[in-house]
């Protein structure tokens, strides 16, 4: 039995707007995605264009892309809605609305495409990020740029070290060269490479949120209680990897809702945009259009033939 469905000629508007709400919609969610992650993730990729701007570029180019194809799409379905409406008798309606819901279907599946590219991406920022921080901070004293490196990273991000911030005493950063070699402590501290760990770390480690003094360098304390847990508190307790992969995450899986929620909207998108095209079928069955535009296809079919 087949499936019939008639609308008037009001009824065919009404669903035309339905259709365009669906569409504003998918444009809405491409600038929702667009908007929300640039947001999130700006001051992260702005640390880390310095360190990997391939990727950075990378990641940047995936989402305005995607966003772009989706802005192109949906903005070219108003032109064919309007088609639909004023000319129902069009001899090329059905094959363009195929070819209109294919690539709409298409580029639903490209979110999906782009979050998993996206996903993988930061995956490998975020590995490789571990060993270049690590890189900075045993060239910490060593090569200025590294160093206004982890400076602005740990100071912008309110953060410390790689992993934890216990980092900074494990990896040498601390030259002989800068510590006196006469002293007793140094010589108990220092390394047969010629490099010291004592538990010692920049000022860019102090938490802003702390009101006491920071001692970031306990070795000049003249009490050893602040060798401990005293000199600790006064240290970002988060680690940069982490103030780092937090806000990625978040996009992540805002290109992972967003892109799910356009593919569901996709479907409703099939779904009406076949009873548009079936109601305007309908309707130069009956007859039932706008008179005056049926001249301009009677002309541009005699341009063709």
């Amino acid at each position: 039995m087949a499936w019939q469905v008639r609308f008037t000629r009001d009824g065919r508007q009404r669903l035309a707007g339905v259709l365009r709400a669906l569409l504003i919609a998918q444009l809405a969610i491409s600038l929702v995605m667009v908007i929300f992650c640039y947001n999130v993730t700006v001051k992260v990729m702005s640390l880390l264009k310095n360190i990997h701007k391939v990727t950075v570029m990378l990641f940047y180019a995936l989402l305005l892309l995607h966003a772009y194809c989706m802005k192109l799409h949906y903005t070219s379905g108003f032109r064919l809605i309007s088609w639909l409406l004023r000319c129902p008798h069009w001899p090329r309606a059905a094959p363009v609305t195929r070819l209109w819901l294919i690539s709409g279907c298409l580029v639903a599946l490209n979110g999906l495409l782009v979050h998993a590219a996206c996903k993988s991406t930061l995956k490998a920022l975020m590995k490789e990020l571990s060993s270049s921080l690590r890189i900075g901070i045993s060239h910490y004293l060593s090569e200025p740029t590294w160093k206004r490196i982890m400076d602005t990273m740990q100071v912008e991000l309110n953060c410390c070290g790689v992993e934890s911030p216990s980092d900074w005493h494990e990896i040498p950063w601390i030259n002989m060269d800068f510590l006196n070699e006469d002293s007793e402590l140094v010589m108990k501290l220092s390394g047969t490479d010629g490099k010291a760990l004592p538990p010692v770390s920049p000022y860019s480690c102090c938490s802003p949120h702390v009101l006491a003094a920071c001692c970031h360098d306990p070795l000049q304390q003249f009490e050893d209680s602040w060798w401990g847990s005293a000199a600790g508190a006064t240290l970002s307790a988060r680690s940069c990897r982490d103030a780092v992969g937090a806000p990625l995450a978040r996009a992540a899986l805002a290109i992972h809702t967003l892109s799910a929620l356009a593919l569901v909207l996709q479907l409703v998108v099939v779904m009406v945009t076949q009873l548009v095209v079936r109601s305007a079928l309908q309707a130069v069955a009956r007859g039932d259009w706008t008179g005056h535009h049926d001249r301009v296809f009677d002309h541009f079919d005699l341009l063709q033939l």
